[in-house]
């Protein structure tokens, strides 16, 4: 009899000391949901200049939580590429940070240099994703490094963020950045000559617009022969106008961020759009491009942006649908031991 009740007591303790951790566990969750809210929220009253600075403050921070909680090789959130930041091999990389480009705090890039050069290397500007409205190269590092250890001078660029900049900033800061490398190609033995452009979801949108619009280029004396050639991965916001209209969860989701940063009006759309910017008779850099299979959006847009590209005259586009998440496409690109690598690698190299 007593040790049934001694029985009964250790289970209700057992069920109440369950109950006290769901409540400590929800809390915490209820805090972390809590804080993020207030801090965006809490820009909002702020003056341009004063909420780019708390904007930068708070991606800091979530990417300092992001490493130290572990969130590293296996997140796969739409545009961050959070991964885990490699050591870098003095030996083998010499790696410059926060080199201005511009006069804006955001207007910053990271530089990596191969050690050993036999002849001037090709460059290769890699721009961030995060929906045109978060996002920092200094989640990009392995990318610098893996890049910089096969023989390739990389380049990852911050540029101005939504809401405190709109179309078309954001791709005239990667024009700006590629007017920078070009510049600066010879002091740190990288061919002038041999420019590419590669970015993830709103960063592949981004490169995805500058190889098929020359406009943002002439700004700087550039024109599309100055890129040797573009590599998109996973965005399906090649036509703005089209992206806008789906009615899905994710279509949805994109479509508040594409008015973030493009608005709504139908004429900016299009200015905006990398498959609205093919013109018949002129020519394109070579496009390599991958987009995750799963995605029906992402790849009919590929297609569509194929067929415009088609009807140039000398176009080059490979598009490759391949079986991996959108977030795992961005992290792929950047892992040496992987086939994407090394056709990204090839493509440098060769085209």
């Amino acid at each position: 009899m007593k040790r049934s009740k001694i029985c009964q007591k250790a289970h209700k303790f057992k069920q109440c000391a369950l109950a006290v951790m769901i409540l400590i566990v929800g809390a915490m969750i209820a805090s972390n949901v809590l804080a993020v809210l207030a801090q965006e929220e809490s820009t909002q009253n702020l003056s341009g200049p004063q909420r780019q600075r708390l904007r930068q403050f708070i991606q800091r921070r979530r990417a300092q939580r992001g490493r130290s909680s572990g969130e590293g090789a296996n997140s796969s959130r739409m545009g961050d590429g959070r991964f885990q930041s490699p050591s870098i091999d003095p030996a083998k990389v010499d790696a410059r940070f926060n080199i201005p480009y511009g006069k804006d705090e955001r207007q910053k890039l990271d530089l990596y240099i191969p050690k050993v050069l036999k002849a001037p290397a090709p460059i290769l500007v890699f721009v961030h994703g995060g929906g045109w409205r978060r996002g920092s190269k200094d989640l990009q590092r392995s990318k610098g490094v893996s890049y910089a250890e096969n023989g390739i001078v990389t380049i990852c660029t911050n540029y101005r963020l939504a809401p405190d900049v709109m179309h078309p900033k954001q791709v005239e800061d990667v024009a700006a950045a590629v007017s920078w490398a070009k510049q600066h190609a010879t002091e740190y033995g990288a061919n002038p000559e041999r420019i590419f452009v590669m970015g993830h979801s709103a960063g592949a949108h981004l490169v995805d617009l500058l190889g098929t619009n020359d406009r943002f280029l002439k700004q700087y004396g550039l024109s599309l022969a100055d890129i040797k050639g573009v590599i998109s991965l996973d965005t399906a916001s090649l036509n703005l106008l089209e992206r806008g209209k789906e009615n899905t969860l994710e279509g949805n989701m994109v479509g508040d961020m594409i008015k973030q940063a493009f608005g709504t009006d139908p004429e900016v759309l299009a200015d905006g759009s990398p498959t609205l910017s093919i013109k018949p008779g002129h020519r394109y850099p070579p496009f390599l491009m991958y987009c995750g299979e799963r995605r029906v959006s992402c790849v009919a847009q590929h297609k569509s942006f194929e067929t415009a590209m088609n009807r140039t005259a000398g176009a080059s586009v490979v598009v490759k649908p391949v079986p991996l998440s959108h977030g795992d496409i961005s992290k792929i690109a950047g892992t040496n031991s992987t086939s994407m690598f090394k056709e990204i690698l090839e493509f440098v190299k060769n085209e």
